[in-house]
């Protein structure tokens, strides 16, 4: 809820196929967990053109979309960047992406065009999302952004000892004797 930050009049369109568990959050579980209407709109294949038409036919205040779609929007002929004029986001306010890591200067050139910053998220379909860049925080391109609730998040070295900022690990999550509920336990 503090990475989507969404409230019951939004509306939340997460453009992601329906076979990931990105829509399961980002489509279902994620907006209705906060009362907000999530749209859903049929493409049989990825048009960034489609994906930008939209936001200018109707009313979507919050998007969730993989950051390979936040580049091929920004870099494709007749969409944001050749042709941004064409574009007026009357209703969208927020932002989202997760899936893979959110190219740096795709971030700045969305903003650039827009007016609006693109909350990275980070998590895995078998864990459920464990950090995010959410609002009122500063964001730093590249990066993970801070553990989110109630995930205790660190980096650590090959022998499971937390490194101090800035070195280089693998992520951690250290889980108390409560298994969270999103969670795999384990694959049969």
């Amino acid at each position: 809820r503090y990475w989507m930050n969404l409230t019951p009049s939004d509306i939340m369109w997460n453009t992601s196929d329906a076979a990931w568990v990105k829509a399961a959050i980002g489509s279902g579980f994620g907006p209705w967990f906060q009362g907000t209407c999530a749209f859903t709109h049929a493409m049989p294949q990825f048009d960034p053109r489609a994906i930008l038409n939209t936001f200018c036919k109707y009313p979507v205040t919050a998007l969730c979309s993989a950051p390979t779609a936040w580049w091929y929007s920004m870099t494709s002929p007749g969409t944001v960047t050749s042709d941004h004029a064409t574009y007026a986001f009357k209703t969208l306010k927020h932002c989202l992406t997760k899936g893979e890591p959110l190219n740096p200067e795709a971030m700045v050139q969305w903003k650039s065009q827009t007016g609006l910053t693109a909350y990275e998220g980070y998590g895995q379909t078998e864990i459920g999302m464990i950090c995010a860049n959410m609002k009122r925080m500063k964001i730093k391109p590249g990066s993970l952004g801070k553990a989110a609730p109630p995930c205790d998040v660190q980096i650590i070295d090959e022998n499971g000892s937390v490194l101090p900022p800035g070195k280089e690990g693998d992520i951690a999550i250290k889980m108390d004797v409560k298994w969270p509920f999103t969670f795999l336990t384990r694959y049969l």
